[in-house]
């Protein structure tokens, strides 16, 4: 393996996809796409060829397996598909750069971290975007430094706007879109264990509704409530009810309490982080930014096994089987 890494996208059935280009392109002395394939959205293809246009389009996993050398694997894929692309892909001896959620089965998870235990150099980056946003990092920097004390308790709300006119017909399959809570969620799950440095001792109860899209078939409606091993207790709820008049995709907010004080973090449409403690009145604290791209940090963490990206293998692992986990329990 040279210092150029040649990558190959296999699945772009999220429009995640584009942005995930556009942040590979932007490391393009670390990384070349060299292959594009997804025949169940050629539209999708299309698109990110003209962004790509010396990538070599393959019409299935065969032909680009057997037409290309690569190293990485970026996928967006349906849900429901990622499981099958990233096992090939680890089997064949390929890190993986997917966006959330990683597989939507308990299985596949086992499967991925079998294969990673039998090649212990592959990486997989997860694209648990919220770690990398200045609001969110802010408060992890905050709760480091003991200003809010040690952390009792989280609460999350993740609105988002469906529009289910414009969404592809995957999305209303329950074995393709594997839940809310899984494909959302998982977002919140990880700053839980984030913020927290530990993870789950039990989870307290689950559940999963559709309240207002009742002609299609898909949750709108997710909650979680949680122990960590830490002792914190978090409260997540998850949904596609952003009204149609809001001005931005959803309302994202989290609430952290400590002994000593709390973290209020807003995430959109504004991006702020309100602090107050025993000693400092409340405050709308300056936001910091990570050093790196997730990109950067992944080809950071294949060139060097010193280097500790933001989202490592682990947590990638231990986000999802938390995520799925209570997925499990709001299905039931």
């Amino acid at each position: 393996m040279t210092n150029m890494f040649k990558t190959a996208i296999i699945g772009l059935g999220h429009p995640h996809i584009f942005s995930m280009i556009e942040e590979l392109l932007a490391e393009r002395d670390d990384f070349k796409i060299c292959a594009i394939c997804d025949p169940d959205t050629p539209e999708n293809v299309e698109k990110a060829h003209e962004m790509v246009p010396d990538a070599k389009v393959c019409q299935s996993q065969d032909e680009l397996y057997g037409a290309e050398e690569f190293d990485t694997v970026m996928s967006s894929a349906i849900n429901g598909r990622k499981g099958e692309i990233a096992l090939r892909a680890l089997r064949s001896g390929k890190s993986i750069m997917f966006d959330k959620p990683l597989v939507t089965t308990k299985h596949e998870l086992f499967a991925i971290e079998k294969a990673l235990a039998e090649n212990p150099r592959l990486r997989i980056a997860l694209w648990l975007t919220c770690r990398y946003a200045p609001a969110y990092y802010t408060a992890k920097k905050l709760i480091d430094a003991g200003e809010i004390g040690k952390v009792t308790h989280l609460y999350f709300v993740r609105p988002h706007r469906l529009a289910p006119e414009k969404r592809p017909g995957w999305m209303f399959e329950p074995e393709m879109y594997g839940g809310i809570i899984n494909d959302i969620g998982v977002h919140d799950l990880d700053l839980a264990r984030w913020y927290t440095g530990s993870e789950y001792s039990e989870i307290l109860a689950a559940t999963a509704s559709n309240n207002r899209f009742q002609n299609y078939n898909i949750e709108d409606n997710g909650c979680v409530f949680v122990k960590m091993g830490s002792g914190a207790e978090v409260m997540v709820n998850e949904n596609w009810l952003t009204p149609d008049a809001f001005p931005a995709h959803g309302d994202t907010r989290a609430l952290i309490t400590g002994t000593k004080g709390f973290i209020e973090v807003l995430v959109y449409p504004e991006d702020t982080l309100k602090l107050v403690t025993d000693s400092r009145p409340p405050e709308i604290v300056e936001l910091m930014s990570y050093e790196h791209s997730s990109v950067k940090d992944f080809v950071l963490a294949l060139k060097s096994g010193s280097h500790k990206p933001l989202v490592s293998t682990y947590d990638a692992i231990m986000a999802t089987k938390f995520a799925l986990e209570a997925q499990a329990i709001a299905n039931k």
